[in-house]
């Protein structure tokens, strides 16, 4: 069944790898008629940080092209405005009647965009889907610990009621992972029989380990080109340089290792206020952000991946190029490293440390990081993700019609 699709998102950029990327040039591909509704935002752009973080490798926090079509979809930017900082789309409601859609999926649940589309769609008959993308690693500190009535109750006024007004309208929240889930659930208002979950995916055909002779010969130079001896084991960050995700503690690590004759050496890819301090490190090499399809050249060149805090999207295709991940015990979804990465106590450098030492194993690194690529393709790769939320939206369309 061919379906007309509206994917909502707050942010689009070309060339990246974030969901409103990815769903629906998979969607696409399986015959459907896709359609991004988004801000005339670039990821990020309504941060006040964005020009000195992220200008130089986006581009101006607007875009200006109003529509265009990419990987088999068209991009609609509506007219933007904030409200307390949160995106709002004016003429959603007249994109929507004119697109006449069978599904809109709405990528984030918690959000005016959602919120507008529940009170829209008794009115132009589209099935309703969102997401839930927030951990619990993110959430504002305050609806974490005891006390701060009055902040929860605001928070409760403004956030968990809408939400589950609006869940009354969707036929399935899909939460990306358990603690995700958890958040819909307790702080948006979701009940739990509309919550489904449903992993992120990776690109496993560009985010695949350097097997063939051009991908290894590849691999070889990028590596002469950061100036890493075959013998050095090399570690990769990618994402911002900032203190929530402290890829400066990763590059502490280095620094101990490195004083301590450990062949040893980190690249960080990305922008922030941590990078003088990494840069000053020992074996510690900073470059600008890169597009989606560099990063893949850039994860087979290294050999371990790191994320000292918080999720990333980045895990995914890292440990789909064949990487071992070393991630917080605080990780949302543990299943990202079961069996194919290890995890250390948190903001402990010495933990940090001892995970690296054991991880100078090239058969230790061979065994997780091949148990990785395998988990990826299987349990983890956009086309079956696809595959599964199509075939639900054909499913609640077939209700309706039936």
């Amino acid at each position: 069944m061919k379906l007309k699709i509206v994917i909502v998102s707050a942010f689009y950029s070309r060339g990246m790898g974030y969901t409103e990327n990815c769903l629906p040039k998979y969607l696409a591909l399986l015959g459907h008629d896709v359609h991004v509704v988004t801000s005339v935002y670039n990821v990020y752009g309504n941060q006040s940080d964005y020009a000195v973080t992220y200008e130089s490798f986006i581009g101006p926090a607007c875009d200006s092209q109003v529509e265009f079509s990419v990987d088999g979809y068209t991009v609609h930017r509506l007219k933007t405005s904030l409200v307390a900082g949160y995106v709002w789309l004016a003429g959603l409601a007249g994109k929507i009647s004119e697109l006449k859609p069978d599904i809109v999926h709405s990528l984030e649940h918690g959000s005016l965009l959602t919120f507008h589309l529940a009170a829209l769609k008794p009115l132009y008959g589209f099935e309703l889907f969102t997401e839930s993308h927030q951990h619990l690693s993110v959430m504002k500190p305050y609806l974490l610990r005891k006390g701060s009535y009055f902040q929860k109750t605001m928070y409760w006024l403004t956030r968990t009621v809408p939400g589950y007004l609006a869940s009354l309208s969707i036929r399935t929240c899909y939460a990306i992972a358990p603690d995700c889930a958890d958040v819909a659930h307790r702080f948006f208002g979701v009940p739990k029989r509309k919550i489904q979950m449903q992993s992120l995916g990776s690109d496993v055909q560009l985010f695949r380990p350097a097997v063939s002779s051009t991908d290894i010969a590849q691999r070889a130079q990028a590596r002469l080109v950061l100036g890493v001896l075959p013998d050095e084991v090399l570690c990769v960050y990618t994402g911002r340089f900032s203190v929530q995700k402290n890829p400066l503690l990763l590059a502490k690590a280095i620094d101990r290792l490195s004083r301590d004759n450990v062949a040893i050496r980190g690249v960080f890819v990305g922008e922030g206020p941590q990078r003088q301090e990494i840069e000053a490190l020992q074996n510690c090499k900073v470059l600008s952000f890169m597009r989606h399809a560099e990063l893949a050249d850039m994860y087979r060149c290294a050999d371990i991946a790191v994320w000292p805090r918080e999720e990333s999207m980045s895990m995914l295709d890292a440990a789909s190029t064949g990487l071992p991940l070393v991630v917080s015990n605080r990780l949302g979804e543990s299943d990202r490293v079961s069996g194919s990465g290890l995890q250390y106590h948190e903001n402990d450098l010495d933990s940090l440390v001892e995970a690296l030492l054991m991880l100078l194993s090239v058969e230790r690194r061979h065994e997780l990081g091949s148990a990785a690529a395998m988990k990826m393709r299987r349990s983890y790769n956009w086309a079956h993700v696809a595959e599964s939320i199509s075939a639900a939206f054909e499913a609640s369309r077939q209700k309706v019609a039936g």
